[in-house]
């Protein structure tokens, strides 16, 4: 479940959270990833201060005005953002990001990635390596391949892929994930988290984290997810 905080609850929620964990998600550029981050400070203008993310033990560069999802850890749920670097300030023991928000604050209900174990045939298209890897994609024609899902939430999904398909499973790879549940077909982009276990026939099990989700997907797909869970109990 979802719901956007409402402007006047959003300094109150803010600031009690000040000390939270974060997550800073970049889409695009050289630099696309998930960043750990904490929330150290919040002004009574509205921006955030947000201990600088690192990568490989140094700063990770960040121009003025760049965009990236902010994910704030709370008691319970997820806050979630959109933010645009405003300034930097690493002269400091605790360097800092100030950002603001560019959308509002959505909470999430951590009940949203409850994963519930299924058995999906469905199918993925590569659309996109960490170029970070030296590795290049494969041909286009051999981009799609078939995937089965072991497990579902309304954050991602656990799959396995083939031997003959495993060379094309990529983490931080970025994929249209195609499956159908209860005769409604899904395209959804994902981005591989973790190569958990190679299997003795070669098989890979893989998780991917969902891009996003459209209000209609994560409504239908949250039903099955439901009806799963009751059917798990029982």
């Amino acid at each position: 479940m979802t719901m956007n905080v409402g402007a006047d609850k959003t300094f109150k929620i803010l600031k009690e959270l000040i000390g939270a964990k974060c997550e800073a998600g970049i889409t695009s550029g050289l630099y696309k990833g998930s960043y750990s981050s904490r929330l150290e400070d919040f002004s009574e203008d509205g921006e955030l201060a947000l201990a600088h993310p690192m990568l490989k033990g140094a700063l990770l560069p960040m121009s003025r005005s760049l965009e990236f999802g902010l994910r704030i850890d709370g008691s319970g749920c997820f806050y979630q953002s959109t933010v645009t670097v405003t300034r930097r300030i690493v002269n400091v023991p605790v360097p800092l990001l100030w950002v603001k928000l560019t959308s509002p604050l959505e909470k999430i209900q951590r009940r949203m990635f409850v994963r519930v174990p299924c058995s999906i045939k469905g199918r993925a298209f590569l659309m996109e390596v960490d170029h970070e890897e030296g590795t290049e994609p494969p041909e286009i024609e051999s981009r799609w391949f078939d995937v089965r899902l072991n497990d579902i939430s309304l954050g991602g999904v656990g799959l396995s892929v083939l031997k003959k398909d495993a060379s094309q499973a990529f983490v931080n790879g970025r994929y249209l994930l195609y499956l159908t549940i209860e005769e409604s077909d899904f395209f959804i982009v994902c981005r591989a988290i973790k190569i958990f276990k190679k299997h003795e026939d070669g098989r890979l099990d893989v998780g991917m984290a969902y891009e996003g989700l459209p209000a209609f997907t994560e409504r239908l797909m949250g039903a099955f997810i439901r009806q799963q869970e009751l059917s798990t109990r029982t």
